[in-house]
């Protein structure tokens, strides 16, 4: 193979290790910033099937949409709060642990929210990152009067856990509360074990 192929290689790799590295050491790359300013003011007005692309969106730009969507975490809207919190609890960066501190102290004001629904998010993203002190929230979620929050909370609940204690959505009042007792004395048990 002639030098000058192998030198063009050489050079192509060394370039696109460059790129990729300027890329990440610089979050706030103009263009991409931009293009993640379109999707949030997007996202301020859509529903359903289109807000959920919208918001997968944003999570594939990973590390580069915690500024803007942890400004969407303080919107007077909680339907906006709420989107914020899921969004965050999918980026992942083991590269940068200060990012994702700030991650897990945005998902943990959350937890405050006076919109149960946003809390329950935040709870929900934490659990998705393997903090399983919220998992009583969770639980206590399963009894909300609201069906969506009950089924987020189960379904992360049997996601962290890998357990499920019969619990249906839409089951027999008297059913779910047996499987709630279920789970908090298993979560009990759990973290006494951990002491």
């Amino acid at each position: 193979m002639p030098a000058r192929f192998l030198l063009s290689g050489a050079l192509l790799v060394a370039l696109t290790a460059c790129a990729s590295d300027s890329i990440r050491s610089h979050p706030a790359n103009p263009e991409i910033q931009r293009q993640i300013a379109s999707i949030v003011a997007q996202v301020r007005y859509q529903t359903g099937a289109e807000l959920v692309m919208s918001l997968e969106r944003l999570v594939a730009y990973d590390v580069f949409v915690i500024d803007q969507v942890a400004e969407l975490a303080d919107d007077p809207n909680p339907r906006l709060r709420g989107n914020a919190m899921w969004v965050l609890a999918q980026v992942r960066d083991g590269e940068h642990p200060d990012r994702m501190t700030r991650i897990e102290r945005i998902l943990r004001d959350g937890l405050e929210d006076p919109d149960a629904t946003v809390a329950y998010e935040a709870a929900t993203g934490l659990a998705a990152r393997g903090e399983w002190d919220v998992l009583p929230r969770l639980i206590d979620g399963l009894d909300d009067a609201d069906p969506g929050v009950r089924y987020r909370c189960h379904q992360q609940l049997v996601s962290t856990t890998s357990r499920d204690f019969g619990y249906s959505i839409d089951g027999d009042p008297a059913v779910q509360q047996v499987a709630i007792d279920a789970w908090r004395d298993w979560y009990a048990a759990w973290s006494g074990s951990r002491s």
